[in-house]
């Protein structure tokens, strides 16, 4: 799913007009609508503005890919989104993910294997990346929590225990 549609979506989810959004994320209704039909790019210094103003999560990984490409998720637009489907596909990849964690020791395997076997690793974390990510995106919205906040009190977490520093 593009971002544009995606905005569009969650733009008229929280009731917002394009003229609306448009003044709180300081572009011009046309512009708006052409960012949603995909004829423009959303601009890049908007962007941030935009992921607050409609504060849900499926808009910031489209606006994420949309910045970073392939090397990051996208809003998963054609499976159950259903907040049940959505807990227990995020079980089933959690334990698939540490099934392959736990197996692999990489100091045990030839130098020939390590690397197939650990980007098999990799794969089933990233799935469950994607599947935790959906996770906290649906509930988000099913219960009204705001996506931004969430990460933002994970953030002053992080922040509190030492494991990355404030931001000025």
């Amino acid at each position: 799913m593009s971002l544009g549609t995606v905005q569009k979506e969650s733009r008229k989810e929280i009731g917002l007009t394009q003229e609306a959004f448009g003044k709180r994320v300081n572009l011009s209704r046309s512009m708006v609508a052409d960012i949603e039909t995909g004829r423009r790019k959303m601009p890049r210094d908007v962007m941030r503005k935009a992921v607050e103003t409609l504060d849900c999560g499926f808009y910031a990984m489209e606006a994420a890919q949309e910045v970073l490409g392939e090397v990051w998720i996208s809003h998963l637009d054609n499976v159950d989104l259903h907040r049940s489907a959505v807990r227990e596909k995020v079980l089933e990849e959690l334990d698939e993910a540490l099934k392959e964690i736990t197996a692999v020791r990489s100091s045990d395997l030839p130098k020939s294997e390590k690397r197939g076997k650990l980007k098999e690793v990799m794969l089933e974390s990233i799935d469950a990346i994607v599947g935790l990510t959906h996770f906290v995106a649906v509930y988000c919205k099913e219960y009204g929590l705001s996506w931004s906040d969430v990460w933002r009190e994970h953030r002053r977490k992080l922040e509190q225990r030492g494991y990355i520093r404030k931001r000025r």
